[in-house]
């Protein structure tokens, strides 16, 4: 069974943290090295950010991810890196 995903808006993200509803937060690293942010919910659904214009917000660096969260409260991360590696099951769809 597949969770379902969410693509939102920073803003919306930094409510999600500030109401206690983000029980996980993972940098994942695409297929291209470039990481992307997805926070998973206490309702089990997995949000990602969105850029304004739309598409998903990608970050060059672990760093510049991790200073995103950082700042919207959250300390505690997992790292998936090689997200497309053969056996793994991919946290991005």
């Amino acid at each position: 069974m597949s969770r379902e995903t969410k693509r939102i808006p920073e803003a919306a993200l930094q409510a999600l943290v500030d109401a206690g509803a983000i029980l996980n937060a993972f940098i994942v690293e695409d297929g291209d090295g470039q990481f992307h942010i997805l926070c998973r919910s206490v309702k089990g659904i997995d949000h990602l950010i969105q850029m304004k214009r739309g598409g998903d917000r990608r970050f060059k660096t672990i760093d510049a991810a991790a200073k995103l969260l950082r700042s919207m409260g959250i300390n505690r991360i997992t790292l998936h890196l090689s997200e497309y590696a053969p056996g793994n099951q991919p946290l991005l769809r």
